[in-house]
């Protein structure tokens, strides 16, 4: 017990020390977290190790990370971009999916693999594009609003895509010929009928819960209810052989139009951001074998680098293009959608744990995730300068 409890204050203090040097830096909090974990794994200090206990905060870490990511999806600002937003956000999934799969076998022969790989570079952190989009008093602008709710659609299909291939790999194999078939077939009709049920969630139960809004009042019972809800459609999501993260972000989307959402972000956040996040971004980087860095390696990283960036600049900005949109628009709103982050560490996380990749595409994948990251927000700016628009 005592060696779980000194390895829990040794990650929040390493983490958070990593974050208070990434802000300064104007990154990301989670990539000092990310560096943390390294520092303390068995690559650099090797004074804590990955354990069955460090798993199991991780893993509730990512499931509070994903609700409170839906908690925060403003369903409003994504209705006033509408078909826009579900188009580019669509070319945003589709292109890099694609690249990522048919680049993949250049290294690896397994189809699964080579899908999953795909699937990793389908997603999008628009967290640090908002922080550079406020700087530069762009947010609420046109390009704004479509990044915004180009990345609401690029999450919910991302998942929905991560949901796919987990049914798929767990039935292939298990079975053969029409008993295999069948069983793919059952599975995505649990799929569809959880995204039914999904879609009337968010649409119907916010208005179901305000009606009760006078008799709940903000506090600890409301918190606890939240929690367990979370945890509940998590679990749900995973018996129907759909991801939890999957569940805990419509989760997140279904009480983000409630009455007293921003009494439950602000506690669920406090909780999430200041302990179990923490945890699962240093199990992360605690898990990763940088020693396992070699020329192949390299050279994946590099081939999964340009897709990450050229997946999403011609996708998106592709799609806005068809859409009438300028020049300058377009490119602005391919180049906000670049920036790789929880979601795809998440989704490698698991395809790991899951054992679809290996280390060779896990290392990659968090490398891609820094650079992306750190060139956003210069490549942005450089997208919203005074001789860019002009042209």
């Amino acid at each position: 017990m005592e060696k779980i409890l000194l390895n829990i204050v040794l990650i929040l203090i390493f983490t958070k020390i990593g974050g208070i040097i990434s802000r300064k830096l104007k990154m990301p909090e989670v990539l000092g977290a990310l560096i943390a974990g390294v520092v303390l794994g068995p690559v650099v200090l090797n004074i804590v190790q990955y354990d069955d206990n460090i798993k199991l905060l991780a893993d509730i870490g990512v499931i509070m990370l994903m609700f409170l990511a839906g908690l925060e999806t403003n369903v409003e600002e994504f209705k006033k971009s509408g078909l826009s937003s579900f188009i580019i956000g669509a070319a945003g999934i589709v292109l890099p999916l694609v690249l990522g799969t048919l680049s993949a076998y250049l290294f690896f022969d397994n189809f699964l693999e080579n899908v999953f790989v795909g699937v990793i570079l389908t997603a999008t952190s628009v967290s640090i594009t908002v922080e550079t989009l406020k700087e530069l008093g762009k947010l609420n602008t046109k390009t704004g609003i479509n990044i915004l709710g180009a990345a609401v659609i690029d999450d919910i299909l991302g998942l929905m895509l991560i949901s796919v291939v987990l049914a798929v790999a767990q039935t292939s194999g298990s079975s053969t010929g029409e008993a295999e078939i069948l069983s793919l077939v059952f599975v995505f009709i649990k799929i569809i009928l959880f995204c039914v049920f999904a879609i009337m969630g968010v649409v119907y139960l916010p208005q179901f819960i305000n009606k009760f809004k006078n008799h709940i009042k903000p506090g600890r019972e409301l918190l606890t209810f939240s929690i367990a809800s979370a945890l509940l459609v998590a679990y749900i999501a995973e018996v129907l052989g759909i991801a939890a993260i999957t569940g805990a972000y419509i989760c997140g989307l279904m009480f983000s139009s409630s009455a007293h959402k921003e009494y439950v972000e602000r506690n669920i956040k406090a909780i999430s951001s200041g302990f179990l996040s923490l945890i699962f971004f240093a199990s992360v980087g605690i898990e990763a074998n940088l020693k396992g860095i070699n020329l192949e390696v390299i050279f994946i990283t590099m081939v999964m680098f340009i897709i990450a960036v050229a997946g999403k600049l011609i996708g998106c900005g592709g799609a806005a293009r068809l859409l009438k949109m300028s020049r300058s628009e377009s490119l602005q709103i391919g180049t906000g959608m670049i920036s790789r982050g929880e979601v795809a560490i998440i989704t490698a996380n698991i395809g790991l744990q899951e054992r679809i990749i290996t280390e060779e595409i896990f290392l990659p994948t968090l490398i891609v995730v820094i650079l992306t990251t750190i060139i956003t927000p210069v490549l942005l700016k450089l997208s919203f300068s005074h001789r860019i628009e002009k042209r």
